[in-house]
C-alpha cells in the first residue's frame, strides 16, 4: 500500500499536465473557452488603432470684423486701422478675419484643407476669403487666417448689414457663420464721418 499511493499521485499529476497541454494546443478541453475569450480582447486595440479617424460632418467658424485703412487719415490709422468694430461709416472698409476649426481634431484648417470659403452680402453678391499671414512682418506673420474686405459705398444706406460666411472642407464638411441677432452687436453702416468712442 505504501508503494501504491505515490504511483497514483504521480499518474494523476501526469494526466492533469497532459490535459492542460492538449487544451492549449488544440483549442479543446477545459481551457478552450478561456482562450477564446482572451484572444479577441488582446486583438481589439490593434483593430481600433488601424481604424481610420472619423471625419467631421461640420466645421466651426470663428472670427471678427475690423476697420480697414481705406478712407482713414494718417492720424486715424494708428487708432482705427485694424481695430475690432461692428459700426462702419459710409465710405469705410470692412474686413472680416476668420478661422476654421475642425471639431474632430480641434485644429485650424488652411487653404489645403478648405475647398471654398465665401461671404454673401446683403444684396446676394458673394466674394471669396483668402488665406494668408497677417500682422507681424511678411517674413514672420503674427498669425495666419482667412480674410476678405468690402469698401462701403459713400451713398450706401445706413442700417444693419447682415452677411453670411460659408466654409466647405475638401472632405465635404460645411460651416456657417451668422451674426448674433442682437441689434447693438450686429454689423451696422452708420453715416459718413460718424465714429464711436473707443474704450467704453
Amino acid at each position: 500500500m505504501t508503494n501504491w499511493v505515490p504511483r497514483a499521485l504521480a499518474s494523476g499529476v501526469a494526466v492533469i499536465i497532459v490535459a492542460a497541454a492538449c487544451g492549449g494546443a488544440t483549442g479543446e478541453g477545459p481551457g478552450a473557452s478561456a482562450a477564446a475569450t482572451v484572444a479577441p480582447a488582446t486583438q481589439a486595440p490593434t483593430a481600433a488603432a488601424s481604424a481610420a479617424p472619423a471625419k467631421s460632418t461640420f466645421l466651426i467658424l470663428v472670427g471678427d470684423t475690423v476697420r480697414g485703412t481705406a478712407g482713414l487719415t494718417k492720424a486715424e490709422m494708428p487708432i482705427l486701422g485694424c481695430m475690432q468694430d461692428n459700426k462702419f461709416p459710409q465710405g469705410s472698409r470692412i474686413v472680416w478675419r476668420m478661422k476654421v476649426v475642425d471639431p474632430a481634431t480641434g485644429k485650424y484648417l488652411d487653404d489645403k484643407q478648405i475647398k471654398s470659403f465665401t461671404i454673401t452680402y446683403p444684396d446676394g453678391k458673394t466674394d471669396k476669403l483668402a488665406y494668408g499671414g497677417h500682422g507681424g512682418t511678411k517674413e514672420d506673420p503674427a498669425d495666419h487666417l482667412w480674410a476678405v474686405g468690402y469698401t462701403v459705398p459713400a451713398t450706401y444706406p445706413t442700417g444693419l448689414f447682415p452677411v453670411k460666411l460659408t466654409a466647405t472642407s475638401v472632405d465635404g464638411a460645411v460651416g456657417v457663420f451668422d451674426q448674433f441677432k442682437v441689434t447693438n452687436a450686429e454689423l451696422t453702416i452708420v453715416p459718413k464721418g460718424q465714429d464711436y468712442p473707443r474704450g467704453q
